[in-house]
């Protein structure tokens, strides 16, 4: 008779009760929260709303952090002034500033992305070539209106978001006017839930303007961190050949690096081009806090 094989393993799941008494815990709140950080934010709402536990997990501070700073691309601002929660929702919730202001006027945007004023001195231009030198012997009203260019100072630092927006001719009769105005808006990424600007308070105010009355091919902008003005990612914004598009591409372009924003809309046949700056302050005299550089064609 042969003998009988001998069992020598045993194949079982163990009882739930093992898996309560080892170290690792499937609702451990660290590992979670590691988790959430890489889910886009859509998907950290939906997750909150699945039960009291994943709500709690979900609201910690820490991840809305990760995820904003992981959405736009940007490096810790420190201090900030709000819960991390509402600036990404004020940042990715799909508003922009005419949506909040003077809607009759607005068309048509595009979401150009973030960049870092590191510091509180920025370059406003509407040519895209970069100054040899820099002189501010005049007012910035006489630069914008002699050159087109000038430097803000009282700028408020950290992340800033960038906006194309297309709105009609705030000149004319919207009921027969066809033209329209494009203007680079950029902002602080806390602006939309500062109580100044939701009250009203807080509005635009131009600083000066800049006529050319011939032919020009394109409509520029833009916007340059003072301190980073010869980094080497700031320079690709002068390389207009690679992002402007050929000469009979009238889509709007935008270019954005680091501490820099740049539009250009290739332009038709015209008579010349005006170009308006105008800026918010967090009441009269603070900081700046929303910029805007319009084109108009003449």
């Amino acid at each position: 008779m042969a003998k009988r094989l001998k069992r020598i393993c045993s194949c079982f799941s163990p009882p739930y009760s093992s898996f309560s008494r080892s170290p690792f815990s499937f609702y451990e709140d660290d590992v979670w929260i590691e988790i959430a950080k890489y889910i886009d934010g859509k998907s950290l709402v939906k997750l909150a709303s699945t039960c009291k536990w994943f709500h709690k997990v979900v609201t910690e501070e820490c991840i809305w952090k990760f995820a904003c700073l992981r959405d736009l691309g940007m490096p810790d601002p420190g201090t900030v002034s709000f819960k991390w929660r509402k600036l990404y929702a004020s940042a990715f919730d799909g508003s922009h500033s005419y949506f909040f202001r003077q809607q009759e006027k607005h068309i048509d945007w595009m979401r150009i992305g973030a960049f870092f004023l590191d510091s509180p001195a920025a370059l406003l231009t509407e040519k895209l070539a970069c100054p040899r030198r820099i002189a501010q012997k005049d007012t910035i009203d006489k630069m914008l209106g002699s050159i087109g260019l000038c430097v803000l100072t009282n700028i408020k630092t950290g992340i800033w978001i960038a906006d194309l927006q297309l709105v009609r001719c705030p000149v004319c009769d919207l009921n027969t006017c066809d033209g329209t105005m494009q203007t680079l808006d950029a902002r602080n990424f806390e602006l939309f839930l500062s109580e100044g600007y939701q009250d009203g308070s807080w509005d635009f105010t131009q600083l000066g303007s800049h006529e050319t009355t011939k032919r020009v091919d394109g409509a520029s902008g833009a916007i340059f961190d003072l301190k980073h003005l010869t980094d080497t990612s700031t320079a690709e914004l002068f390389k207009t050949k690679t992002w402007f598009g050929k000469e009979d591409d009238l889509q709007p372009k935008g270019k954005i690096t680091l501490h820099a924003v740049a539009v250009n809309t290739n332009l038709l046949e015209n008579d010349g081009l005006n170009v308006k700056f105008h800026v918010m302050r967090a009441g009269s005299d603070g900081q700046i806090v929303a910029i805007r550089i319009s084109q108009q064609l003449l």
